[in-house]
Protein backbone atom coordinates (compact mmCIF):
# COMPACT_ATOMS: atom_id res chain seq x y z
CA UNK A 1 0.00 0.00 0.00
CA UNK A 2 1.29 3.45 -0.94
CA UNK A 3 2.38 5.44 2.07
CA UNK A 4 0.29 8.54 2.70
CA UNK A 5 2.25 11.80 2.85
CA UNK A 6 2.66 13.34 6.28
CA UNK A 7 0.38 16.36 6.29
CA UNK A 8 0.07 16.84 10.05
CA UNK A 9 0.64 20.34 11.39
CA UNK A 10 3.30 21.24 13.97
CA UNK A 11 2.16 22.86 17.18
CA UNK A 12 1.96 26.67 16.90
CA UNK A 13 4.81 28.71 18.37
CA UNK A 14 3.51 32.09 19.62
CA UNK A 15 5.09 35.04 17.78
CA UNK A 16 5.48 38.09 20.02
CA UNK A 17 6.22 41.65 18.87
CA UNK A 18 8.18 43.60 21.53
CA UNK A 19 8.08 47.41 21.21
CA UNK A 20 10.46 49.44 23.40
CA UNK A 21 12.93 52.22 22.58
CA UNK A 22 15.27 51.02 25.34
CA UNK A 23 17.57 48.47 23.69
CA UNK A 24 18.55 46.81 26.97
CA UNK A 25 14.91 46.22 27.97
CA UNK A 26 14.12 44.91 24.48
CA UNK A 27 16.96 42.40 24.75
CA UNK A 28 15.92 41.31 28.24
CA UNK A 29 12.30 40.72 27.21
CA UNK A 30 13.37 38.98 24.00
CA UNK A 31 15.68 36.63 25.92
CA UNK A 32 12.91 35.85 28.41
CA UNK A 33 10.41 34.94 25.67
CA UNK A 34 12.89 32.91 23.64
CA UNK A 35 13.70 30.86 26.74
CA UNK A 36 9.96 30.25 27.11
CA UNK A 37 9.80 28.79 23.60
CA UNK A 38 8.32 31.82 21.81
CA UNK A 39 9.35 33.54 18.61
CA UNK A 40 10.17 37.25 19.06
CA UNK A 41 10.40 40.31 16.79
CA UNK A 42 11.84 43.34 18.64
CA UNK A 43 11.35 46.93 17.33
CA UNK A 44 12.08 50.37 18.80
CA UNK A 45 9.10 52.47 17.65
CA UNK A 46 5.35 52.26 17.17
CA UNK A 47 5.82 53.09 13.50
CA UNK A 48 8.13 50.09 13.07
CA UNK A 49 5.61 47.95 14.97
CA UNK A 50 2.76 48.89 12.61
CA UNK A 51 4.94 48.07 9.61
CA UNK A 52 5.87 44.70 11.13
CA UNK A 53 2.21 43.91 11.87
CA UNK A 54 1.39 44.09 8.15
CA UNK A 55 2.88 40.59 7.74
CA UNK A 56 -0.09 39.29 9.80
CA UNK A 57 1.98 36.71 11.67
CA UNK A 58 2.12 38.38 15.10
CA UNK A 59 0.16 36.76 17.96
CA UNK A 60 0.83 39.25 20.77
CA UNK A 61 2.18 42.79 21.10
CA UNK A 62 4.07 43.83 24.23
CA UNK A 63 4.74 47.57 24.18
CA UNK A 64 6.13 50.27 26.41
CA UNK A 65 3.62 53.04 26.99
CA UNK A 66 6.22 55.79 26.36
CA UNK A 67 7.66 55.69 22.86
CA UNK A 68 9.21 58.27 20.53
CA UNK A 69 6.76 59.42 17.88
CA UNK A 70 3.49 57.51 18.30
CA UNK A 71 2.94 56.59 21.96
CA UNK A 72 2.02 53.18 23.30
CA UNK A 73 -1.51 54.48 23.84
CA UNK A 74 -1.80 55.54 20.19
CA UNK A 75 -0.24 52.25 19.06
CA UNK A 76 -2.80 50.28 21.09
CA UNK A 77 -5.62 52.27 19.52
CA UNK A 78 -4.29 51.63 15.99
CA UNK A 79 -3.89 47.89 16.68
CA UNK A 80 -7.46 47.75 18.01
CA UNK A 81 -8.69 49.34 14.76
CA UNK A 82 -6.53 47.36 12.32
CA UNK A 83 -5.93 44.03 14.08
CA UNK A 84 -8.63 43.60 16.74
CA UNK A 85 -7.81 39.90 17.25
CA UNK A 86 -4.20 40.62 18.34
CA UNK A 87 -3.94 41.19 22.12
CA UNK A 88 -1.78 44.00 23.53
CA UNK A 89 0.08 44.07 26.83
CA UNK A 90 1.43 47.50 27.86
CA UNK A 91 4.42 48.18 30.12
CA UNK A 92 4.15 51.28 32.28
CA UNK A 93 5.93 52.96 35.19
CA UNK A 94 4.26 53.75 38.53
CA UNK A 95 3.52 57.24 37.30
CA UNK A 96 1.81 55.90 34.21
CA UNK A 97 -0.98 53.89 35.85
CA UNK A 98 -3.59 56.35 34.57
CA UNK A 99 -2.30 55.81 31.02
CA UNK A 100 -2.44 52.06 31.57
CA UNK A 101 -6.10 52.33 32.53
CA UNK A 102 -6.64 54.41 29.40
CA UNK A 103 -5.16 51.75 27.10
CA UNK A 104 -7.26 49.09 28.82
CA UNK A 105 -10.31 51.12 27.86
CA UNK A 106 -8.98 51.27 24.29
CA UNK A 107 -8.74 47.50 24.12
CA UNK A 108 -5.43 46.45 25.69
CA UNK A 109 -5.65 43.06 27.37
CA UNK A 110 -3.31 43.62 30.31
CA UNK A 111 -0.59 45.90 31.67
CA UNK A 112 2.66 45.36 33.60
CA UNK A 113 4.16 47.92 35.98
CA UNK A 114 7.90 48.66 35.92
CA UNK A 115 10.16 47.55 37.39
CA UNK A 116 8.78 44.10 36.59
CA UNK A 117 10.01 40.63 37.45
CA UNK A 118 10.32 37.81 34.94
CA UNK A 119 7.56 35.85 36.68
CA UNK A 120 5.12 38.76 36.32
CA UNK A 121 5.57 39.16 32.57
CA UNK A 122 5.51 35.39 32.04
CA UNK A 123 2.25 35.03 33.97
CA UNK A 124 0.61 37.91 32.11
CA UNK A 125 1.75 36.58 28.73
CA UNK A 126 0.59 33.05 29.48
CA UNK A 127 -2.90 34.23 30.41
CA UNK A 128 -3.23 36.49 27.38
CA UNK A 129 -2.05 33.79 24.95
CA UNK A 130 -4.46 31.24 26.42
CA UNK A 131 -7.41 33.59 25.91
CA UNK A 132 -6.44 34.23 22.27
CA UNK A 133 -5.41 30.64 21.45
CA UNK A 134 -8.15 30.27 18.81
CA UNK A 135 -6.86 33.27 16.87
CA UNK A 136 -3.29 31.98 17.18
CA UNK A 137 -4.45 28.67 15.70
CA UNK A 138 -6.07 30.46 12.77
CA UNK A 139 -2.95 32.49 11.96
CA UNK A 140 -0.75 29.43 12.42
CA UNK A 141 -2.84 27.24 10.13
CA UNK A 142 -2.98 29.97 7.47
CA UNK A 143 0.82 30.40 7.59
CA UNK A 144 1.48 26.68 7.29
CA UNK A 145 -1.11 26.03 4.60
CA UNK A 146 -0.45 29.09 2.46
CA UNK A 147 0.83 28.02 -0.94
CA UNK A 148 0.59 24.32 -0.06
CA UNK A 149 -2.82 23.23 1.14
CA UNK A 150 -4.95 26.34 1.56
CA UNK A 151 -7.84 26.96 -0.83
CA UNK A 152 -10.58 29.54 -0.79
CA UNK A 153 -9.73 30.57 2.76
CA UNK A 154 -10.71 27.18 4.15
CA UNK A 155 -9.18 26.10 7.44
CA UNK A 156 -8.57 22.72 8.97
CA UNK A 157 -6.23 21.01 11.41
CA UNK A 158 -7.03 17.50 10.21
CA UNK A 159 -4.67 15.42 8.04
CA UNK A 160 -7.67 14.22 6.01
CA UNK A 161 -8.52 17.75 4.90
CA UNK A 162 -4.87 18.57 4.28
CA UNK A 163 -4.72 15.63 1.88
CA UNK A 164 -7.73 17.12 0.11
CA UNK A 165 -5.87 20.43 -0.16
CA UNK A 166 -2.88 18.61 -1.63
CA UNK A 167 -5.04 16.81 -4.23
CA UNK A 168 -6.56 20.17 -5.21
CA UNK A 169 -3.10 21.64 -5.66
CA UNK A 170 -1.96 18.72 -7.82
CA UNK A 171 -5.08 18.39 -9.98
CA UNK A 172 -5.51 22.14 -10.57
CA UNK A 173 -2.61 22.16 -13.05
CA UNK A 174 -4.30 19.56 -15.26
CA UNK A 175 -7.53 19.29 -17.24
CA UNK A 176 -8.50 16.00 -15.59
CA UNK A 177 -12.18 15.50 -14.77
CA UNK A 178 -12.80 15.63 -11.01
CA UNK A 179 -15.58 14.04 -8.94
CA UNK A 180 -16.20 15.61 -5.53
CA UNK A 181 -18.30 13.56 -3.10
CA UNK A 182 -19.52 14.81 0.25
CA UNK A 183 -22.60 15.65 2.27
CA UNK A 184 -24.58 18.83 1.73
CA UNK A 185 -22.77 21.80 3.22
CA UNK A 186 -19.23 20.36 3.09
CA UNK A 187 -18.14 22.87 0.44
CA UNK A 188 -18.14 20.98 -2.84
CA UNK A 189 -18.65 24.05 -5.03
CA UNK A 190 -15.95 25.87 -3.08
CA UNK A 191 -13.53 23.05 -3.91
CA UNK A 192 -14.56 23.13 -7.58
CA UNK A 193 -14.08 26.88 -7.71
CA UNK A 194 -10.68 26.60 -6.03
CA UNK A 195 -9.55 24.08 -8.66
CA UNK A 196 -10.72 26.43 -11.41
CA UNK A 197 -9.06 29.50 -9.86
CA UNK A 198 -5.73 27.68 -9.51
CA UNK A 199 -5.83 26.28 -13.06
CA UNK A 200 -4.74 27.69 -16.41
CA UNK A 201 -8.46 28.24 -17.11
CA UNK A 202 -8.84 30.81 -14.33
CA UNK A 203 -9.42 33.63 -16.85
CA UNK A 204 -12.25 31.63 -18.45
CA UNK A 205 -15.80 31.18 -17.13
CA UNK A 206 -16.80 29.00 -14.18
CA UNK A 207 -20.29 27.77 -15.06
CA UNK A 208 -22.31 25.99 -12.37
CA UNK A 209 -25.57 24.07 -12.72
CA UNK A 210 -27.50 22.17 -10.07
CA UNK A 211 -28.70 19.07 -11.91
CA UNK A 212 -31.36 18.38 -9.26
CA UNK A 213 -33.02 21.73 -9.91
CA UNK A 214 -34.54 20.80 -13.28
CA UNK A 215 -36.84 18.06 -14.60
CA UNK A 216 -35.31 15.92 -17.35
CA UNK A 217 -36.81 17.89 -20.25
CA UNK A 218 -35.64 21.26 -18.91
CA UNK A 219 -32.23 19.92 -17.89
CA UNK A 220 -31.44 19.07 -21.50
CA UNK A 221 -32.28 22.57 -22.67
CA UNK A 222 -30.28 24.08 -19.79
CA UNK A 223 -27.21 22.04 -20.67
CA UNK A 224 -27.39 22.24 -24.46
CA UNK A 225 -28.07 25.31 -26.53
CA UNK A 226 -31.42 25.19 -28.32
CA UNK A 227 -32.36 26.93 -31.54
CA UNK A 228 -35.48 28.97 -32.06
CA UNK A 229 -38.40 26.67 -32.83
CA UNK A 230 -36.68 23.56 -31.40
CA UNK A 231 -39.77 22.89 -29.26
CA UNK A 232 -43.03 24.56 -28.27
CA UNK A 233 -42.26 27.81 -26.50
CA UNK A 234 -38.71 28.14 -27.86
CA UNK A 235 -39.37 31.54 -29.44
CA UNK A 236 -35.69 32.50 -29.44
CA UNK A 237 -32.30 30.81 -29.33
CA UNK A 238 -30.72 30.36 -25.92
CA UNK A 239 -27.17 29.36 -24.96
CA UNK A 240 -26.67 26.24 -22.85
CA UNK A 241 -24.36 25.76 -19.88
CA UNK A 242 -22.01 23.52 -21.89
CA UNK A 243 -21.26 26.16 -24.51
CA UNK A 244 -21.08 28.92 -21.91
CA UNK A 245 -18.29 26.91 -20.22
CA UNK A 246 -16.13 27.02 -23.38
CA UNK A 247 -12.48 27.76 -22.44
CA UNK A 248 -13.46 27.42 -18.79
CA UNK A 249 -14.92 24.95 -16.28
CA UNK A 250 -18.37 23.33 -16.11
CA UNK A 251 -19.43 22.38 -12.57
CA UNK A 252 -22.21 19.75 -12.47
CA UNK A 253 -23.62 19.77 -8.93
CA UNK A 254 -25.81 16.90 -7.62
CA UNK A 255 -24.89 14.86 -10.67
CA UNK A 256 -26.55 11.84 -9.05
CA UNK A 257 -29.87 13.37 -10.17
CA UNK A 258 -29.15 13.09 -13.92
CA UNK A 259 -31.48 10.48 -15.54
CA UNK A 260 -29.98 7.57 -17.48
CA UNK A 261 -30.99 8.93 -20.89
CA UNK A 262 -29.35 12.28 -20.13
CA UNK A 263 -26.23 10.50 -18.87
CA UNK A 264 -25.78 8.95 -22.33
CA UNK A 265 -26.10 12.33 -24.07
CA UNK A 266 -23.75 14.05 -21.67
CA UNK A 267 -21.23 11.20 -21.94
CA UNK A 268 -21.00 11.79 -25.68
CA UNK A 269 -20.29 15.49 -25.09
CA UNK A 270 -17.61 14.73 -22.51
CA UNK A 271 -15.87 12.24 -24.77
CA UNK A 272 -15.92 14.26 -28.01
CA UNK A 273 -15.92 17.80 -26.58
CA UNK A 274 -18.67 18.60 -29.08
CA UNK A 275 -22.26 19.64 -28.43
CA UNK A 276 -25.31 19.51 -30.68
CA UNK A 277 -27.85 22.22 -30.03
CA UNK A 278 -31.49 21.20 -29.73
CA UNK A 279 -33.17 21.80 -33.08
CA UNK A 280 -29.86 21.81 -34.95
CA UNK A 281 -28.05 19.17 -37.01
CA UNK A 282 -24.55 20.61 -36.45
CA UNK A 283 -22.14 19.70 -33.65
CA UNK A 284 -20.12 22.58 -32.21
CA UNK A 285 -16.56 22.10 -30.90
CA UNK A 286 -16.03 23.17 -27.26
CA UNK A 287 -13.09 23.31 -24.87
CA UNK A 288 -14.08 22.82 -21.25
CA UNK A 289 -13.06 21.08 -18.09
CA UNK A 290 -15.72 19.20 -16.12
CA UNK A 291 -15.96 18.98 -12.34
CA UNK A 292 -18.87 16.99 -10.90
CA UNK A 293 -20.22 16.76 -7.36
CA UNK A 294 -22.55 14.39 -5.55
CA UNK A 295 -24.17 14.25 -2.11
CA UNK A 296 -24.10 10.44 -2.12
CA UNK A 297 -21.48 7.87 -3.23
CA UNK A 298 -22.08 7.33 -6.96
CA UNK A 299 -20.75 3.77 -6.77
CA UNK A 300 -24.02 2.87 -4.99
CA UNK A 301 -26.03 4.16 -7.96
CA UNK A 302 -23.89 2.11 -10.35
CA UNK A 303 -24.64 -1.01 -8.29
CA UNK A 304 -28.40 -0.36 -8.37
CA UNK A 305 -28.40 0.45 -12.09
CA UNK A 306 -29.29 4.12 -11.57
CA UNK A 307 -26.03 5.28 -13.14
CA UNK A 308 -24.29 4.03 -16.26
CA UNK A 309 -20.89 2.39 -15.76
CA UNK A 310 -19.32 4.27 -18.66
CA UNK A 311 -20.65 7.61 -17.42
CA UNK A 312 -19.40 6.93 -13.90
CA UNK A 313 -15.88 6.06 -15.04
CA UNK A 314 -15.79 9.08 -17.35
CA UNK A 315 -16.48 11.58 -14.53
CA UNK A 316 -14.65 9.71 -11.74
CA UNK A 317 -11.11 10.29 -13.04
CA UNK A 318 -9.82 12.10 -9.95
CA UNK A 319 -12.05 11.52 -6.88
CA UNK A 320 -12.08 13.95 -3.93
CA UNK A 321 -13.91 12.85 -0.79
CA UNK A 322 -14.91 15.63 1.61
CA UNK A 323 -15.38 14.47 5.19
CA UNK A 324 -18.31 15.80 7.20
CA UNK A 325 -17.90 18.16 10.13
CA UNK A 326 -18.70 15.37 12.60
CA UNK A 327 -15.38 13.76 11.61
CA UNK A 328 -13.35 16.89 12.29
CA UNK A 329 -14.81 18.37 15.44
CA UNK A 330 -11.39 19.78 16.39
CA UNK A 331 -11.93 22.27 13.55
CA UNK A 332 -15.10 23.71 15.13
CA UNK A 333 -13.37 26.38 17.31
CA UNK A 334 -11.17 27.30 14.35
CA UNK A 335 -14.12 27.69 11.99
CA UNK A 336 -16.15 29.63 14.56
CA UNK A 337 -13.43 32.20 15.20
CA UNK A 338 -12.64 32.52 11.50
CA UNK A 339 -16.33 33.16 10.75
CA UNK A 340 -16.48 35.87 13.44
CA UNK A 341 -13.40 37.51 11.95
CA UNK A 342 -15.07 37.90 8.57
CA UNK A 343 -18.77 38.48 9.35
CA UNK A 344 -19.67 42.13 8.79
CA UNK A 345 -22.15 42.43 11.67
CA UNK A 346 -19.73 40.72 14.08
CA UNK A 347 -17.02 43.17 13.08
CA UNK A 348 -19.33 46.17 13.47
CA UNK A 349 -20.46 45.08 16.93
CA UNK A 350 -17.04 43.90 18.09
CA UNK A 351 -18.23 40.30 18.62
CA UNK A 352 -15.02 38.28 18.74
CA UNK A 353 -15.70 35.15 20.72
CA UNK A 354 -18.23 32.66 22.08
CA UNK A 355 -18.62 31.56 25.68
CA UNK A 356 -17.39 28.19 26.89
CA UNK A 357 -21.02 27.05 27.20
CA UNK A 358 -21.79 28.06 23.59
CA UNK A 359 -18.63 26.36 22.34
CA UNK A 360 -19.59 23.18 24.19
CA UNK A 361 -22.97 23.31 22.45
CA UNK A 362 -21.30 23.67 19.06
CA UNK A 363 -18.78 20.90 19.73
CA UNK A 364 -21.50 18.42 20.75
CA UNK A 365 -23.88 19.11 17.85
CA UNK A 366 -24.26 16.43 15.13
CA UNK A 367 -24.01 18.93 12.22
CA UNK A 368 -26.13 17.17 9.58
CA UNK A 369 -25.86 20.36 7.52
CA UNK A 370 -22.08 20.60 8.04
CA UNK A 371 -20.30 23.98 7.62
CA UNK A 372 -23.30 25.63 5.98
CA UNK A 373 -25.46 24.78 8.99
CA UNK A 374 -22.77 26.13 11.32
CA UNK A 375 -22.63 29.42 9.44
CA UNK A 376 -26.42 29.72 9.58
CA UNK A 377 -26.47 29.13 13.34
CA UNK A 378 -23.59 31.53 13.98
CA UNK A 379 -25.15 34.25 11.86
CA UNK A 380 -28.37 34.01 13.87
CA UNK A 381 -26.36 34.09 17.12
CA UNK A 382 -24.46 37.19 15.98
CA UNK A 383 -27.66 39.07 15.15
CA UNK A 384 -29.25 38.16 18.51
CA UNK A 385 -26.14 38.69 20.67
CA UNK A 386 -26.54 41.45 23.28
CA UNK A 387 -22.83 41.84 24.03
CA UNK A 388 -19.40 41.20 22.54
CA UNK A 389 -19.46 37.52 23.49
CA UNK A 390 -21.96 34.99 22.10
CA UNK A 391 -23.31 33.38 25.27
CA UNK A 392 -25.71 30.85 23.68
CA UNK A 393 -26.44 29.38 20.28
CA UNK A 394 -29.88 28.33 19.10
CA UNK A 395 -29.41 24.77 17.88
CA UNK A 396 -32.33 23.08 16.08
CA UNK A 397 -34.34 20.51 18.00
CA UNK A 398 -33.48 17.20 16.37
CA UNK A 399 -36.23 15.21 18.09
CA UNK A 400 -38.66 14.02 15.40
CA UNK A 401 -42.34 14.83 15.33
CA UNK A 402 -43.79 11.42 14.60
CA UNK A 403 -47.35 11.66 13.28
CA UNK A 404 -49.65 10.76 16.16
CA UNK A 405 -47.09 8.69 18.06
CA UNK A 406 -44.33 10.97 19.27
CA UNK A 407 -41.17 9.42 20.66
CA UNK A 408 -41.61 5.67 21.27
CA UNK A 409 -42.35 4.85 24.89
CA UNK A 410 -40.77 2.01 26.76
CA UNK A 411 -42.15 -1.29 25.41
CA UNK A 412 -44.89 -2.93 27.43
CA UNK A 413 -47.03 -5.49 25.60
CA UNK A 414 -45.13 -5.15 22.30
CA UNK A 415 -43.38 -8.17 20.86
CA UNK A 416 -39.66 -7.91 20.16
CA UNK A 417 -40.32 -7.59 16.42
CA UNK A 418 -42.87 -4.81 17.01
CA UNK A 419 -40.55 -2.98 19.40
CA UNK A 420 -37.64 -3.19 16.93
CA UNK A 421 -39.89 -1.86 14.16
CA UNK A 422 -40.89 1.09 16.35
CA UNK A 423 -37.23 1.82 17.12
CA UNK A 424 -36.35 1.69 13.42
CA UNK A 425 -39.21 4.05 12.59
CA UNK A 426 -38.09 6.46 15.30
CA UNK A 427 -34.48 6.31 14.11
CA UNK A 428 -35.39 6.95 10.46
CA UNK A 429 -37.71 9.80 11.41
CA UNK A 430 -34.95 11.31 13.53
CA UNK A 431 -32.46 11.21 10.67
CA UNK A 432 -34.99 12.55 8.15
CA UNK A 433 -35.79 15.40 10.51
CA UNK A 434 -32.09 16.19 11.01
CA UNK A 435 -31.48 16.16 7.24
CA UNK A 436 -34.53 18.23 6.39
CA UNK A 437 -36.19 15.41 4.48
CA UNK A 438 -33.34 15.18 1.94
CA UNK A 439 -33.31 11.54 0.87
CA UNK A 440 -29.77 11.31 -0.51
CA UNK A 441 -28.24 12.90 2.59
CA UNK A 442 -30.36 10.78 4.96
CA UNK A 443 -29.35 7.58 3.15
CA UNK A 444 -25.71 8.59 3.45
CA UNK A 445 -26.02 9.34 7.18
CA UNK A 446 -27.86 6.02 7.77
CA UNK A 447 -25.25 4.18 5.68
CA UNK A 448 -27.87 2.58 3.41
CA UNK A 449 -28.60 3.02 -0.29
CA UNK A 450 -31.41 5.27 -1.46
CA UNK A 451 -33.66 2.38 -2.53
CA UNK A 452 -33.40 0.72 0.89
CA UNK A 453 -34.29 3.98 2.60
CA UNK A 454 -37.32 4.53 0.36
CA UNK A 455 -38.48 0.96 1.00
CA UNK A 456 -38.21 1.31 4.78
CA UNK A 457 -39.97 4.68 4.70
CA UNK A 458 -42.84 3.07 2.82
CA UNK A 459 -43.03 0.25 5.36
CA UNK A 460 -43.21 2.71 8.26
CA UNK A 461 -45.50 5.21 6.50
CA UNK A 462 -42.93 8.02 6.56
CA UNK A 463 -43.25 10.82 4.00
CA UNK A 464 -40.26 13.05 3.37
CA UNK A 465 -42.55 16.08 3.01
CA UNK A 466 -43.48 15.99 6.71
CA UNK A 467 -39.85 16.61 7.62
CA UNK A 468 -39.39 19.62 5.35
CA UNK A 469 -40.03 22.86 7.17
CA UNK A 470 -39.95 26.24 5.48
CA UNK A 471 -36.31 26.58 6.51
CA UNK A 472 -35.53 23.17 5.03
CA UNK A 473 -37.00 24.17 1.71
CA UNK A 474 -34.94 27.32 1.68
CA UNK A 475 -31.90 25.22 2.56
CA UNK A 476 -32.53 22.95 -0.40
CA UNK A 477 -32.69 25.95 -2.71
CA UNK A 478 -29.42 27.21 -1.30
CA UNK A 479 -27.74 23.87 -2.06
CA UNK A 480 -27.00 25.29 -5.50
CA UNK A 481 -24.16 27.31 -3.97
CA UNK A 482 -21.73 25.65 -1.61
CA UNK A 483 -20.26 27.86 1.06
CA UNK A 484 -17.68 27.45 3.89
Amino acid sequence: MEKQPDVSLPEPVPHILVVDDDELIRQQIERLYVQSGCSVSPVATAEDALERLEAKDIDLVVTDIKLPGLSGVELTERIQELYPDIPVVVITGHAGIENAVEVLKLGATDYIVEPFRAAAIQESTRGVLEKSSAFIDIRHVRRILKGRYEFGGRLSKTPEMHRVFEVIRLVAGTDATVLIEGETGTGKELVANAIHQQSARRSGPFISINCAGFPETLLESELFWYERGAFTGADQSRPGKVELANRGTLFLDEIESIPLAMQAKLLLVLQDQKVQRLGSTKRVQIDMRVIAASNIPLAQLVETGEMRNDFYYRINVVPIQLIHLRQRREDVPLLVQDFLQHHQVALQRGIRSVSRHAMDQLMQHAWPGNVREMQNILERAIVLASGKVIENVDLPDRRPALAGNGQPNEPTSLSLRQWLAEQEKFYLAQQLEACGGTIGLTANVCDVDVKTLYRKMQVHGLDKKQFRSGDSNESEKSDEVEIV
